[in-house]
């Protein structure tokens, strides 16, 4: 798929409003980004913060980059698996889309691999767009440290 190509899938949520029942759609940005073999990548750093685990992973080669102060490869996947009280919740995926340095696409993931149609990733976009010198990470100091 290309590079800024997005479309819809569409969920339902179902809640009790007063007396009442409201129906709204959840949306999420279907988009390039796939679900990488979890398995293959390297654990990078951990953050805690209360009952949430966020374990980090990429690539050696994403790891090789960061630390070179060069950019990652077209293709990396940088995987946030988001436990909650000791269950794996979620995946966030960030997945290099093409070759420049904005070219990134955000995906959230059920532990199956299937696509959470229930989280809107343009808002990661929005938060990440922060840390661009920092090759949209967050957790870039702790790439850079990796293995040290």
């Amino acid at each position: 798929m290309p590079v800024g190509l997005v479309t819809k899938s569409i969920g339902f949520a179902v809640v009790l409003a007063g007396m009442g029942l409201a129906v709204w759609q959840a949306e999420a940005e279907q988009n390039g980004v796939t679900f990488p073999e979890i398995n293959t990548l390297t654990h990078y750093t951990t953050v805690e913060r209360g009952v949430t685990v966020e374990h980090m992973l990429t690539t050696p080669e994403a790891l090789a980059a960061i630390k070179a102060g060069t950019p990652v490869p077209t293709g990396t996947h940088v995987v946030l698996q988001d436990f909650q009280s000791g269950d794996l919740y979620r995946y966030l995926i960030a997945q290099k889309l093409g070759d420049g340095a904005a070219d990134w696409g955000y995906q959230w993931f059920w532990p199956d691999g299937t696509i959470k149609a229930d989280e809107r990733t343009a808002q990661c976009y929005a938060c990440h767009r922060s840390r661009e010198a920092n090759q949209f990470m967050f957790t870039h100091s702790g790439a850079v440290g990796y293995g040290e």
